[in-house]
């Protein structure tokens, strides 16, 4: 799995994140591109789109953070991610900037997907991704983490 998010988590997400790779079973890479910044919104989100590009497998399941996207249960997030898994895909989220993220982006998705119908700056989307993609797991195994 892969986590491509535009800009970076600051000091005090840092340890949450650590804890949630830690006790994911599966292995995530996390990448993080800076922001940019004094450009028109438009093309701030080309630029961004040419650079999430850059890290995308050709044959990956794309998940796009969207708040306009489909919400899911985390039942419904588990089967998902059971049934990719099992297919031997790979999976990458893509978590967007301050504008969104560019159509070409939006367009190549596999699924958008709304973590909540609030806008979340991308940290919190982050670390509330890594939780869900964890509950998923247990879920999966049938844990008592998910009640």
């Amino acid at each position: 799995m892969k986590i491509i998010s535009i800009g970076k988590l600051n000091q005090d997400f840092l340890p949450i994140a650590a804890h949630y790779k830690k006790i994911i079973k599966y292995q995530i890479i996390s990448i993080e591109i800076p922001s940019i910044q004094k450009l028109p919104p438009k093309q701030i989100k080309q630029s961004e789109a040419k650079l999430i590009n850059k890290y995308i497998e050709a044959k990956s399941y794309r998940i796009v953070l969207d708040v306009i996207g489909k919400s899911l249960s985390s039942h419904e997030f588990a089967n998902l991610l059971s049934t990719n898994l099992s297919l031997g895909e790979n999976i990458h989220f893509i978590i967007g900037g301050a504008f969104g993220l560019d159509e070409s982006i939006l367009d190549n998705a596999s699924i958008r997907l709304s973590l909540s119908n609030m806008t979340l700056p991308h940290q919190m989307a982050k670390i509330i991704l890594l939780e869900q993609i964890y509950r998923a797991q247990t879920i999966l195994e049938n844990h008592p983490y998910h009640k």
